[in-house]
């Protein structure tokens, strides 16, 4: 299905996944409202991981607290949210290696289970849009492309990895007005990490990204880089939890909360 159908509501998407009649990626459904990322780990995982994400906010933003050991509702995130059913495509680890995809999970859901909700760096991109900064995308299932840096984590326990990076490409007019935006606002993922020179945070070749396809870009832009909640999952691979449910690549949770409204009130 063409993302840009004129789906009104982000129920009637999560609608349309629930029921089997979509199971590809969100980017582009609804613009203006948040969409996030999902990592679901059994109880006993869970304190460290969420120690490790409160000491890496650059990278870990949290939208919400965790849920409850066996709750599966996200009402704060949105009308009968329900992380069973709403997700596109899941991919399912053991011991840290990836054993399954699937469009559903209530056959394996435990009552020991515990639901994460990551921001995602959508909604910064629709408020560069407001700004009259334009995605590089054309094509909007396209992801920023993703770097491994060198820039270590605050290690929790067994939890650790080094910030994977976005980067965006922004003449410095625009990189001014990103920073303003990014000041002004609340929104996760909105004040870049580091910009000019990727050798600085170990990318010795942005052409060649660790996740996404590469950018071109003119001689006149700099290279931006923000971080990026694929960090928490590179975290949970090198940690090898027995169990840990995430969404597939590009296969967001989409919500009911707005993206402005997310920059002033978060």
């Amino acid at each position: 299905m063409d993302p840009s159908a004129s789906l009104s509501a982000p129920y009637a998407i999560r609608k349309m996944i629930k029921d089997g009649d979509y199971s590809g990626p969100t980017k582009g459904f609804v613009p203006g409202f948040t969409q996030c990322n999902v990592i679901i780990l059994p109880q006993r995982e869970a304190y460290d991981f969420f120690n490790f994400c409160q000491r890496n906010p650059e990278t870990c933003k949290l939208l919400i607290p965790p849920t409850d050991p066996g709750c599966f509702r996200a009402d704060e995130l949105g009308k009968e949210i329900d992380i069973r059913h709403h997700i596109p495509k899941y991919q399912i680890f053991k011991d840290g290696q990836q054993a399954q995809k699937c469009q559903q999970i209530e056959q394996l859901w435990r009552d020991d289970l515990v639901t994460f909700f990551f921001a995602s760096y959508l909604s910064f991109d629709y408020l560069l849009n407001q700004y009259g900064i334009a995605s590089h995308s054309v094509n909007p299932t396209t992801p920023l492309p993703l770097y491994i840096s060198n820039i270590p984590c605050n290690p929790v326990g067994k939890y650790t990895a080094t910030q994977v990076l976005a980067m965006r490409a922004l003449s410095k007019p625009d990189l001014i007005k990103t920073i303003q935006a990014a000041t002004l606002s609340r929104l996760p993922f909105a004040m870049p990490l580091h910009f000019g020179t990727p050798q600085e945070v170990g990318i010795d070749d942005i052409s060649k990204p660790n996740f996404g396809e590469p950018l071109t870009f003119s001689h006149n832009h700099l290279p931006v880089f923000w971080g990026s909640s694929l960090t928490a999952q590179l975290a949970i691979t090198k940690a090898a939890p027995e169990f840990c449910i995430m969404n597939c690549p590009h296969h967001l949770l989409v919500t009911d909360i707005q993206d402005l409204e997310l920059a002033v009130h978060k």
